[in-house]
């Protein structure tokens, strides 16, 4: 297995993706046929998953780095921040106290699924493959960004489309601090505080103002110079 990602590790991730999700949608939906919540199941699901994923693929990660790109991953404050404002703004309320654990789980579920996935073991398989910082950094990211088209099912094409451009920034900006760093944990907490940051508000916002929409460019074109800037330093380092 190791022979074949290294050599063809677009495939390999995307035979990947597709099997983690499907064994996750199992998952997910025997725990459902049980008596447990849709949104309980998932997290069930991809938790399950994310464990089998780190054990099967061991060797991808670096847990002795834990935490240590904390410092680098700092900007995700700016996203954190956007969506508490612009859930408060809209007049989103927070959830009961008695339901913020579940809505820390609901976050943390899909970020240890997807790092593990996305940047823990693509990355790693990109990287081995001998094409470079740039090269792992990009198709990581547009795979992180294509998973996110399956949202067409229920949304509108409008809103998938704003949300594929979200993730391939924000699989640039997680892309860029985990090949500076090595640091599966640092991109994990990372992105489940921006899934935790809606998570803790009871309702979404289904309208935007001119002025947020205007806010959330700003936002995404700060972490994208700062994923490029980050990702040119790793890459001058590798050399």
């Amino acid at each position: 297995m190791n022979s074949f990602s290294a050599k063809h590790p677009v495939i390999f991730g995307i035979i990947l993706i597709v099997a983690a999700f499907f064994v996750a949608g199992v998952l997910t939906a025997l725990t459902t046929a049980v008596g447990l919540s849709t949104e309980g199941g998932t997290v069930i699901g991809r938790i399950i998953v994310a464990a089998a994923l780190i054990l099967l693929f061991h060797a991808c990660f670096h847990w002795d780095k834990s935490f240590s790109g904390i410092a680098l991953a700092w900007p995700v404050l700016i996203v954190v921040a956007w969506n508490i404002v612009y859930h408060l703004m809209e007049g989103a309320g927070f959830v009961a106290a008695s339901a913020i654990p579940g809505a820390i789980l609901a976050g943390l579920a899909p970020g240890l699924f997807e790092e593990v996935i996305f940047r823990g073991i693509i990355i790693d398989r990109l990287l081995a493959s001998g094409k470079g910082v740039w090269y792992s950094l990009i198709v990581s990211a547009l795979l992180f960004a294509l998973v996110h088209l399956t949202n067409i099912v229920g949304m509108s094409l409008a809103n998938v489309l704003v949300q594929v451009a979200y993730s391939l920034v924000i699989g640039l900006f997680l892309g860029a601090v985990y090949l500076a760093s090595d640091d599966i944990a640092a991109v994990i907490l990372a992105h489940a505080s921006t899934d935790i940051s809606n998570q803790i508000f009871a309702t979404s916002p289904n309208v935007s103002s001119a002025v947020m929409v205007a806010v959330f460019l700003i936002v995404l074109a700060v972490l994208a110079v700062y994923a490029l800037m980050l990702a040119r330093k790793t890459a001058a380092e590798e050399r």
